[in-house]
This record gives structure tokens, sequence and C-alpha cells, in this order.
């Protein structure tokens, strides 16, 4: 019952929120994406969506326009940081095609942020799922450990093609922004999980990972995983964590495993209606199993 009355009190409030916004916003155009290439099998998606913000760098007013971004997109699987119960309960009521895994880190239902993977529901359905926290003990709801500032976790969801059978685990998360110390061990303690699958399906991995491509964390990672932008003959050497236009810092990653050829990596940096979809620019990569 509780449950269900923040639900409806966050809908409420987005509703009003979205009327007030939308008298300013104007009407919102995604802007073109090229179609996925002709020879991938799937486009994944990353992005940190932001969890607040005021004014034109609110959750109400930049909603609509990621969701008309992300619908331009496409993709087959996406995984989102930063999606608290705000941000899921909008998702889930205008991603129409769309069906998600994953629960919050605070207490693993709904309360504080999501790592989730939203996927096309006509295309896919999940062989399996699930959520760990990144800590010593990652079935411990709410666990975290290494001097971690917050409470980090990894939802994952192996998702089988309808039509074709085949299968893909997609792997999402979002590293601890203070201690490289906590980034390190919450990266050992998600490839334990990620080896676990990778030889025998195609694994990818989206997220914020807080950290540089010369960090320990980046090494531990491409020990088990490859970088996408390094691999894809179409690729870019855009940033992706802006702050709104004030910085410019590459710390957001698509790693695939060694069956997995990336096609196209493209780092979403557009605006709408002059507008920053959020303080990260996300990522699309086609891939070719």
């Amino acid at each position: 019952m509780a449950a269900f009355f923040y639900k409806s009190i966050t809908r409420i409030f987005m509703a009003v929120m979205l009327f007030f916004t939308g008298l300013f916003s104007g009407p919102v155009n995604a802007n073109p994406v090229e179609k996925i290439s002709k020879d991938a099998d799937v486009r994944v998606v990353s992005f940190n969506l932001r969890c607040t913000g005021t004014g034109k760098t609110s959750v109400a007013y930049r909603a609509p326009l990621m969701v008309a971004q992300l619908k331009e997109i496409g993709a087959d699987s996406m995984g989102f940081q930063e999606a608290n119960y705000r941000w899921m309960s909008y998702l889930v009521d205008h991603l129409e095609d769309y069906d998600y895994v994953g629960v919050s880190r605070t207490n693993g239902k709904n309360l504080g942020e999501f790592s989730p993977i939203f996927y096309n529901k006509n295309k896919y359905e999940v062989v399996a799922s699930d959520t760990f926290w990144l800590s010593k003990t990652p079935e411990k709801a709410g666990s975290k450990d290494w001097g971690s500032a917050n409470v980090r976790i990894c939802t994952w969801a192996m998702l089988r093609n309808k039509a074709t059978g085949e299968c893909y685990v997609h792997f999402n998360t979002h590293l601890d922004h203070i201690s490289s110390e906590a980034r390190e061990n919450q990266m050992k303690v998600l490839l334990e999980k990620v080896t676990a699958f990778a030889g025998k399906y195609p694994v990818v991995l989206t997220g914020d990972f807080n950290d540089y491509s010369d960090s320990v964390m980046y090494q531990e990672a491409t020990e088990v995983l490859n970088d996408s932008r390094l691999l894809a003959p179409v690729t870019d050497e855009k940033p992706t964590y802006h702050n709104y236009g004030k910085k410019s810092q590459l710390i957001d990653f698509v790693f695939v495993s060694d069956d997995v050829t990336p096609l196209v990596y493209h780092v979403i940096d557009d605006k709408i209606n002059d507008v920053f979809l959020s303080d990260h620019y996300g990522i699309y990569v086609d891939l070719k199993f």
C-alpha cells in the first residue's frame, strides 16, 4: 500500500511539474540519429540521467527531452545511472516499447537510485536478471565498503531475441565518485560476475565509472573486457561528463567481451531546445555478435 501511494504521489508530482515546465519548454523534436548499422545485431545505450536539478536542469524539464531522444535512438537495451524513482516512473510511463529490470541501491526496492536496464520488450525476453551490491557482501542490500561515499550496485540481464533465440548479457553500473580504492574493488566484484558469463554469451558492460582511461579501475576492466570506443571503426573521442557545459571528462564507457565486435561508437552530445539532456552525454554503440 505504501509503495502504491509513493508511486501515485510521484506521478502526480511529475504531472504537475511537467505542466508548468511545458509552458516554456516548447515542442520536443528529437535530433535525428543514424539508423543502426546494417551489419549490427544490437544497439546499446549508456546514459547518466542526473537525478536532480532546478529549472531547465530539473528532471521534470529534461524528462520529455530525454525520452524523445531515446525513442529516436531506438536501442535494443539501455543502461541508465542516477535513475531515481521520479525518473523511473516517467521512463516506465513513456517508453512504451520497453520494460526494465533493476532495483534501488538503498533498500533493494524503490528507495534511492537505480542502475536499471531497459530493453525492447517487443524484441527481447529476460532469461535471467539480478542486482548485486559492489561491496564485500554483494547480496546484502545497502552494503558498501572500501570508503565508498555512496552505496553502489550493478544490475544485469540476460536478454534473448524472441525471433532468433540468440542471447546477450547486459551489465550496467555506477561506481563511486570519491574513492579510487572503492572503484578498484567495486570493479573486481563486478568482474567476478562478468566472468561467469564471458566466453559463454556476449557481454556488454555500460556505466558511469567516475574514473579515467589511465586509472587502475580501467586497467582492471580491460584485462577482462574491451573498450568499444577503441575498437569501433566508426568512433569519436568526445568527453562524456560535462556538468552542463562546464567540464570535459571521459568517465563513461561501454565495455564488451572478446566475442563482441563494436561497429559504431557515438557520444550523444546534442541539445534539444538548446537544453542539455543531462550533466553527462550518453553513448550508443552498435555491436555485432
